[in-house]
């Protein structure tokens, strides 16, 4: 068991390091690569849902936004009957840099799953996703632990 765990370490540590390296040879920082592709699947995306689901400290991701406001690609939308919560929204100038930056990142990700898909199904995902919960988990891990 422990030679397929650590095959499974490695391999989740390449593709994170291909996100990483993309990025930096795009001259984009990395986690605003993140924030691109979370506001790019997710219309209702808000600070504390990008803190939650891709797990960035609190305080990158207020960094990021304020950069990302500051170039004019993102405005902040307040929720209805959220006090300081707001949706993250992409203008104009915004979505099309996240399209011109993801377009190569999209087409990479969908050909390794191409090439990949007589090898793992669906259910390899659904399986390595329910895998990254359970080690979470068993970590006793929460978001606060993530900061």
């Amino acid at each position: 068991m422990r030679g397929e765990i650590r095959k499974l370490v490695n391999a989740t540590n390449v593709i994170d390091h291909a996100y990483l390296v993309k990025g930096r040879s795009i001259a984009v920082k990395p986690n605003i690569v993140v924030l691109l592709y979370a506001l790019a699947d997710d219309e209702n995306l808000s600070q504390s849902k990008l803190h939650n689901n891709w797990l960035l400290p609190l305080s990158t991701i207020n960094t990021i936004v304020t950069e990302c406001r500051n170039a004019g690609y993102i405005t902040l939308e307040p929720i209805p009957g959220r006090r300081r919560e707001c949706y993250l929204r992409f203008t104009r100038k915004g979505r099309e840099f996240a399209e011109l930056i993801l377009a190569e990142i999209h087409a990479a990700e969908e050909k390794a799953m191409r090439e990949t898909v007589a090898r793992f199904s669906p259910e390899f995902v659904e399986a390595l996703d329910f895998y990254a919960a359970a080690f979470h988990k068993a970590l006793n891990l929460t978001n606060e632990n993530t900061q």
